[in-house]
């Protein structure tokens, strides 16, 4: 229940249930509505029904002549029309058969105002009626539904003055000779709520709810776990694991992402096995130079001469520079390189960078370029990459050149060598690489030196890249941001 997909699977069925519960709900409700107003139809078509049939017995002598009239009724409202005597043998029925309907009203012609539907009309003859009656003497009663009681009157009476009263109001004879007839309908059965079919439904919608669900949290859980399992691989110290193309989208990216940051750890943590033994090999060479020197002489093998003690101390001398470099960039790696910046034209910097090197024929080119700057630490960004181009020159050119622009100043150092190994470029300021890999620890540097000045240029905001030239040689860019050192000082 606390994976991803149990949720995914619970929370899309509780929606489909929610779903499914809101149309059954809203299924029941327009039914019931239909109900209601099959109700009001039945209940109208009961009054028309009622009122035609009674009209219709004040114009025949027999119920046989209305069979076509009652049928059309029949078949405008959806009922079957039975109609009886006082015994209740069959006079009319539409739909002959089944159970005798639900008993609605008695058809008599007799009763005042039966044929009247029209209530203006209706009071009309109720007014010119009692009127009647009061001349002849007798105190007529209507209650609330138009139905006569009259005392000291007999039908004679009564039918007279009713007589008298529809031909008065409608200028019709009123009186009827056709016989009373019981009236029985039964409507068409109104749909009842298809509660069977609703929960078949709900269910079947559920069900399909639940597996769609299911089978997309899969399709989404599928990467999730897949990823799951190769960061605990990961975790494990197995740099090597990759996950398989997610396709596009979100997945696809957490996917790619997650490769990419597996890639960058390995190569990472390859880097700093390569560190440790290129550390390792550096300090090797000086520390057995000076312990071989130092048991020659206990041994007396050589004299402690100066010369011999010399040789001790330049070992000495060059174990204690690739400490301070290490230091260096150790300083570098948590952001504590001493930064003490001040307004400084950079061309002035890379002019006593030069003149520091007598005799090396370095070309100085460019305009002044203005910018708040630690000049030491530049000095030793610009020293590093020209003893490097003098180097890698030998009897070629080195050329330095300053540049400005609005928002940065370059110092680019080219030489006609032979360039850097295209396999090279790429690494070529990692901790101990060398462009020159025929290098011996002892012809040169440790291999800090690039790594180094690349530091010290970003502690500046700047950075470092390298490039061959087209021609042959190799060319360094040092960005300086102009006006942006102050902010990103440590």
């Amino acid at each position: 229940m606390n994976s991803y997909r149990s949720k995914v699977t619970f929370l899309v069925a509780g929606v489909a249930l929610l779903a499914v519960v809101l149309t059954a709900w809203g299924v029941a409700s327009t039914t019931q509505d239909s109900l209601l107003d099959a109700l009001d139809a039945r209940s109208e078509g009961v009054t028309v029904i009622t009122d035609h049939l009674t009209s219709l017995a004040l114009e025949i002598d027999s119920w046989s002549q209305a069979r076509d009239d009652v049928e059309a009724l029949a078949e405008e409202f959806n009922a079957r029309i039975l109609l009886t005597d006082e015994v209740e043998r069959v006079l009319i029925d539409t739909s002959p058969g089944g159970t005798q309907p639900e008993f609605t009203a008695i058809i008599d012609p007799s009763i005042p105002f039966g044929p009247f539907a029209d209530l203006e009309l209706a009071d009309a003859v109720d007014e010119e009626f009692a009127s009647c009656l009061e001349e002849a003497g007798v105190v007529a009663v209507f209650d609330e539904f138009g139905f006569l009681t009259a005392d000291d009157a007999d039908l004679e009476t009564l039918d007279e003055c009713y007589d008298q009263a529809v031909e008065f109001v409608t200028g019709e004879v009123g009186s009827a000779t056709v016989e009373p007839a019981l009236l029985f309908i039964e409507f068409g059965v109104a749909p009842p709520i298809p509660w069977p079919l609703l929960v078949l439904v709900a269910g079947l919608v559920l069900a399909l709810s639940v597996g769609a669900a299911a089978f997309a949290s899969g399709i989404v859980t599928g990467p999730v776990r897949r990823l799951t399992e190769a960061t605990r691989a990961v975790r494990r110290g197995d740099l090597s694991v990759r996950v398989e193309d997610a396709g596009t989208g979100e997945m696809g990216e957490l996917a790619s992402s997650f490769n990419q940051m597996a890639a960058d750890i390995e190569r990472e943590d390859e880097r700093r096995r390569q560190l440790t033994s290129d550390v390792a090999h550096e300090l090797r060479t000086p520390v057995t130079n000076i312990i071989a020197h130092v048991d020659a002489i206990q041994d007396g093998v050589v004299d402690a001469n100066a010369e011999n003690l010399g040789i001790v101390l330049n070992e000495a001398e060059r174990l204690h520079r690739l400490i301070e470099d290490l230091g260096r960039l150790a300083q570098a790696d948590e952001g504590h390189l001493s930064i003490d910046l001040e307004e400084r034209d950079v061309l002035d910097i890379v002019g006593t960078v030069v003149d520091a090197r007598p005799g090396s024929g370095i070309v100085v080119r460019g305009e002044s370029a203005m910018a708040r700057v630690d000049p030491t630490r530049v000095e030793q960004i610009v020293g590093n990459l020209v003893d490097n181009a003098i180097t890698a020159a030998g009897e070629g050119n080195v050329q330095v050149d300053v540049r400005s622009a609005e928002s940065e100043v370059q110092v680019i150092v080219a030489d006609d060598g032979h360039g850097i190994p295209e396999d090279l470029l790429p690494v070529i300021f990692d901790r101990f690489r060398r462009a020159d890999q025929a290098r011996t620890p002892g012809s040169g540097g440790s291999g800090l030196g690039l790594s180094i000045a690349r530091a010290l240029a970003r502690a500046h905001g700047g950075d470092i890249v390298a490039a061959n030239k087209p021609e042959g040689g190799a060319v360094f860019t040092v960005t300086l941001p102009a006006g942006r050192a102050e902010a990103l000082r440590s």
